[in-house]
């Protein structure tokens, strides 16, 4: 194994654990982006319940929480790929 395919596994290794760094505290900040209610069934909104700006902010706090998911998921996937790699 050459010093620059240690470089890209150092790269690779890093990069996964900052996003799954990054992933983390979007999670915690924002939530899990899917709501379950008690009964079993999905929460969905209507508009003639609630104020419009309520629904933009918990739209937004569920895309953040997707971004989240997704980042731990790839900086997952970029450590497996830094580890397989070494073999």
């Amino acid at each position: 194994m050459g010093e620059g395919e240690e470089d890209m596994i150092k790269t690779l290794n890093v990069f996964g654990l900052l996003l799954n760094l990054a992933g983390v505290v979007l999670l915690f900040l924002f939530g899990m982006p899917f709501r379950i209610a008690i009964s079993g069934k999905a929460v969905t909104w209507t508009t003639s319940n609630i104020d419009l700006e309520v629904k933009k902010l918990d739209d937004l706090f569920s895309v953040l929480g997707w971004i989240g998911l997704l980042a731990i998921a790839l900086g997952t996937l970029l450590q497996v790929w830094a580890t397989v790699e070494r073999r």
